[in-house]
C-alpha cells in the first residue's frame, strides 16, 4: 500500500528527528524513505563503528548484527523495529589492509 501524502511518513521523520535531538553525537547517515513503506527507513553509514553507535542508540542486541557483503565490499548490518519504525541499518566498507609480510 502506498502513502498518498507526506503525512503518512510523519512517524518515520519524527523518529529520525527524535534521534537527532536526543542523540546529537550519533553518526550522520544517508536515509532512504519510500512512499511504499512509509514506516520504514534505510540508514546507510560510513563504517562499522557507526553501525555500532546506531545499534546502541536503537537498543538492538549485539547478536542481531550480521556481517555480510554488498557487492564486493564487506558490510555490517541489522534490521530492527524501534518506536514503531522498521530500520535497516548498514555500512559497506573497505577493510584496512595489512602490508605484505604480516604485522603493521
Amino acid at each position: 500500500m502506498s502513502a498518498e501524502t507526506l503525512a503518512a511518513q510523519a512517524a518515520t521523520l519524527t523518529s529520525l528527528a527524535g534521534l537527532a535531538i536526543g542523540r546529537p553525537g550519533l553518526p550522520a547517515a544517508y536515509f532512504t524513505l519510500s512512499q511504499y513503506a512509509p514506516r520504514s527507513v534505510s540508514v546507510q553509514l560510513r563504517d562499522p563503528s557507526a553501525v555500532e553507535a546506531w545499534r546502541e542508540a536503537l537498543g538492538v542486541a549485539p547478536d542481531r548484527v550480521i556481517a555480510d557483503r554488498i557487492g564486493v565490499r564487506p558490510s555490517l548490518e541489522f534490521r530492527a523495529t524501534a518506536c514503531g519504525i522498521d530500520f535497516h541499518v548498514y555500512a559497506a566498507y573497505t577493510p584496512a589492509t595489512v602490508p605484505a609480510g604480516g604485522a603493521a
